[in-house]
Formats: C-alpha cells, structure tokens, sequence
C-alpha cells in the first residue's frame, strides 16, 4: 500500500507537474477539475455541521437564560414573573436566535393563568435593539444582554458562513465554465513524444 501523501507533498506535486511535459495533462485537467468540485462539496457539507454546532452553541445560552428565569420563580424576587423568552430554531439552514414577551392572564376558572407570547422583532442586523427590552424586570435586564450578546456573535459567524456558501455557489458555476473552456482547446499539431502515463498527484 502506498504512502498517503502529506499537504505539503500534494502541494509540492501539483506545482513539479504543471510544467512538466512527460505526464498526461488531460488527465490532470480532469484530476484537477474534479478535486477542486470535492473541495467545494466538501465546504457545502462541512458548513452544514458547523451550523449545526452554532445552534448547540446558541442552545447554550438560551437554556442558560431560562435557568435563571426558572430560578426566580418565586414571590421573594422582585418583579416576579420575568416577562421575556429566547429560543433557537434551525431550519432549512436558517439559524433563527429570538426573543419573544409574554403575558400572563388569569383563567376566568381562576385556576391558574394562561401564557400569550408576542414575538419581538430584531431591529438590528445582528442584534435587538436596547428599547426592545424596556419591559424587562431588573433581574431580566442583565440576563438578556448576556445572551444577546452571545446571540449576536452567533448570528455574526453564521453571516459569515452563509457568505462563504454563497461564495461556494459561484466557484461552482465558474468551475464549470472553466472545466467547458479547457474542454474547447484545440491541441497544437505537434511532432513530440507521447506524455507519459505516469499520473503524479492526480492518483
């Protein structure tokens, strides 16, 4: 079995062929081509695992914010109920980190209360605005822009992926062009040697 070359050594095989005239370059376009689709794939489906660890992250913080929601569910803490909830939704490949407002009203049977919930929209590209939380209790205050602050540097990298994916698709499209313009060449009439079957890098 041979050795599985290192980084370096693809590198440093790719850059010794490409001027080399005893090798197969048809081959090596097709090698090349093709390893170069690979390497776009494989950044579509590695940023779908990395998104996915985003919403962990952003889980995080979310169930770190409802833990001391739930631990000032008391009479003995000032402002009691606390009014504001944050969740974390992924879907279709949107990262979604929000917060909504709650009301509490009294059931007419007087036994327990009924929960409204009124979605709060972000102002902000990647962070509410301060004034979206003017109703919070004392103790909420701190707690949401602890979060918020961990929800914007979410919202900030997953932009960033969601560039780079975007990146991806026109790489896509200019591979393609490329793989159909080097495919047009015409070959020069020549009188030299066959290249040679060796295939280097492209193995």
């Amino acid at each position: 079995m041979s050795k599985r070359m290192t980084h370096q050594e693809i590198c440093e095989e790719w850059e010794a062929v490409s001027r080399a005239q005893n090798v197969n370059h048809q081959r090596g376009i097709k090698a090349a081509i093709t390893q170069c689709r690979q390497f776009l794939t494989a950044i579509h489906q590695q940023a779908d695992v990395e998104q996915a660890r985003y919403r962990y992250l952003a889980q995080r913080l979310c169930d770190h914010f409802w833990s001391h929601n739930v631990a000032h569910r008391t009479d003995q803490t000032p402002g009691y109920p606390g009014h504001f909830g944050c969740r974390v939704r992924l879907r279709k490949r949107k990262l979604e980190l929000s917060w909504y407002y709650n009301r509490f009203v009294q059931q007419k049977s007087g036994e327990g209360r009924s929960v409204f919930s009124e979605y709060i929209r972000k102002e902000g590209r990647f962070r509410y605005h301060k004034p979206a939380f003017t109703r919070a209790q004392d103790w909420e205050q701190p707690l949401i822009m602890e979060t918020e602050t961990g929800f914007e540097m979410l919202r900030r990298l997953n932009a960033n992926q969601a560039e780079l994916c975007r990146i991806v698709r026109k790489s896509e499209r200019l591979l393609k062009d490329l793989e159909e313009h080097l495919g047009g060449l015409k070959e020069a009439a020549s009188g030299s040697a066959s290249p040679s079957s060796e295939e280097g890098c492209w193995r």
